[in-house]
């Protein structure tokens, strides 16, 4: 029996096809990465950098940014899958680095190479800081090295691509995929040498020192210096005492803890271990606020300082930014469920941010797996903190199961109370959320009057008079004032969440201030 054979012609137009299909993968930029204006909104304003600054200052297309940074008025970005740097200051967008290929190309790696800036080629760098005269200091973590950005060149302060545990000069030292460094006041640089579970010196003459744990050896100890144990320290932060000694933050990822190294002595300010993962040596994280002795949190990967001595942590797989007091440990933003939703800080979504930056007023977010920089400012409410998304859910009685309930449509929630909307339902539109003002008001106890001559809507809210005008803030709608959820979330005084999983929106009052 003769074998069919397909004809050549259809077996050219298949090759053609895949060869078309490869390079338009290997050559485009995928569509997470790209360009994006940025994003404000009337209660507290969240800028998103995706693409465009402002409509008028420019990040090339992020893949992957990690490690940020602060400089004056200057925004420093570590876009580790892009292997380079990023500078954004008031004139322009400046790359450091020759990128090695991405998009369809994952797996492609940059190289190890000093010189002038548009040579120099890095390799997944997940660190940024800013040294003491202004430099910057990049934790080239695929390349184990410790690398130097002046005003022209870049250079390498230590490690010479190869991994491993040695200490010795800057080209003799070898680390483990260290992933931040900071320069203290003294000129001596530290490491979070992370898979090699440690912290490192670099001294100004460029020799490289154990400064705390144990090489190779993870662990969860406080103690002196080399008694400590760390497992995959991956963010730290340099400050000083009342008595002008440093202290060294670390967000130790894999204890899932916030550590501090003081006089000598290492000790973990907030945070804990959770049970064993089966089959590894990792454990795992959750994602709980409360005193500092209770306090969960689920791979933290950076950490900032507030004026007061607040500490700011990116947590990473809870997809929050959390804030440490001496006390207590509270959500800012973020939460739960990892996205990308943006409309106001309030119904903020972040995806594994890695990276935090702040100059007391602004915050400044690496949002990691969503390919762009999160902004906005530290307003009191903002920094009030805000329940876990979790807890928030537990107390209405539902579950992420419960969607089937819903059948689609929007409902509200205080408590496990149902609120009654009336005839009027909330909908989605343009990704924002409408909702009717009056039954939505008055439900948390809010005295509303509508003057019909001028359209003045009148929303007293402990003993606070908020005025909307009619077609500016609030509309008509079958005979039912309607505004947006962004509008009620700025009213009403606690907390508003949208768990767009089941359609649903919580407003919460903190246990001690219900009646």
């Amino acid at each position: 029996m003769r074998k069919r054979i397909l004809p050549i012609s259809i077996i050219i137009f298949f090759l053609i096809v895949v060869i078309v299909v490869f390079f338009w993968f290997r050559n485009s930029t995928p569509e997470a990465f790209t360009r994006g204006e940025a994003v404000a909104v009337a209660t507290t304003p969240v800028q998103v950098y995706d693409g465009l600054w402002n409509s008028n200052r420019i990040f090339d297309e992020l893949y992957f940014p990690v490690g940020i940074a602060l400089d004056g008025s200057n925004v420093i970005v570590a876009d580790s899958m892009a292997d380079r740097i990023q500078v954004l200051d008031n004139r322009e967008n400046q790359r450091i680095g020759r990128p090695g290929r991405y998009g369809f190309s994952y797996f492609e790696s940059g190289a190890f190479v000093d010189g002038f800036h548009e040579n120099a080629m890095f390799m997944k760098p997940f660190g940024v800081s800013v040294s003491r005269d202004g430099n910057l200091i990049v934790s080239d973590t695929g390349n184990n090295a410790i690398r130097l950005i002046n005003n022209e060149f870049v250079i390498t302060i230590a490690g010479n691509g190869n991994s491993g545990f040695r200490d010795g000069n800057e080209s003799e030292a070898l680390f483990n995929q260290p992933r931040a460094a900071v320069m203290c006041p003294n000129g001596y640089i530290y490491v979070a040498d992370t898979m090699n579970h440690v912290i490192r010196r670099i001294s100004p003459s460029g020799d490289v020192s154990l400064f705390a744990g144990t090489p190779n050896v993870h662990g969860f100890i406080d103690g002196t210096l080399l008694e400590a144990r760390f497992f995959e320290p991956s963010g730290l932060y340099i400050s000083t005492n009342e008595m002008n000694d440093f202290v060294i933050y670390i967000a130790d990822s894999a204890n899932h803890a916030i550590r501090r190294i003081e006089n000598g002595q290492v000790t973990t300010v907030a945070g804990q271990r959770g049970e064993p993962i089966r089959f590894t040596n990792y454990f795992a994280g959750g994602h709980v606020d409360g005193s500092n002795d209770i306090a969960m949190f689920d791979s933290p990967r950076d950490i900032a300082l507030l004026p007061d001595g607040s500490i700011l942590v990116a947590d990473s797989l809870n997809h929050a930014i959390r804030k440490v007091t001496p006390t207590h440990t509270i959500t800012l933003v973020g939460g739960g469920s990892a996205g990308r939703f943006h409309e106001s800080t309030e119904n903020l979504r972040l995806t594994r941010p890695e990276g935090i930056a702040t100059d007391g007023e602004t915050l400044f977010i690496s949002d990691t797996m969503n390919n762009r920089v999160v902004s906005m400012p530290l307003t009191e409410r903002v920094l009030g903190g805000r329940p876990p998304r979790n807890q928030m859910l537990a107390e209405t009685g539902l579950t992420l199961n419960s969607r089937f309930a819903f059948r689609g449509d929007i409902r509200i929630f205080m408590g496990s109370q149902r609120v009654d909307i009336g005839r009027v339902a909330p909908w989605i539109r343009n990704e924002s959320i409408f909702v009717p003002v009056r039954p939505l008001l008055e439900f948390v106890g809010a005295d509303v009057h509508l003057n019909e001559q001028t359209g003045e809507l009148s929303i007293i809210i402990d003993d606070t008079v908020t005025t909307l005008m009619r077609d500016i803030d609030y509309f008509i709608l079958r005979g039912v004032m309607v505004t947006t959820l962004d509008e009620i979330i700025r009213l009403f005084p606690y907390t508003i969440e949208w768990f767009p999983e089941l359609s649903l929106i919580v407003l919460y009052i903190p246990v001690d201030l219900r009646g």
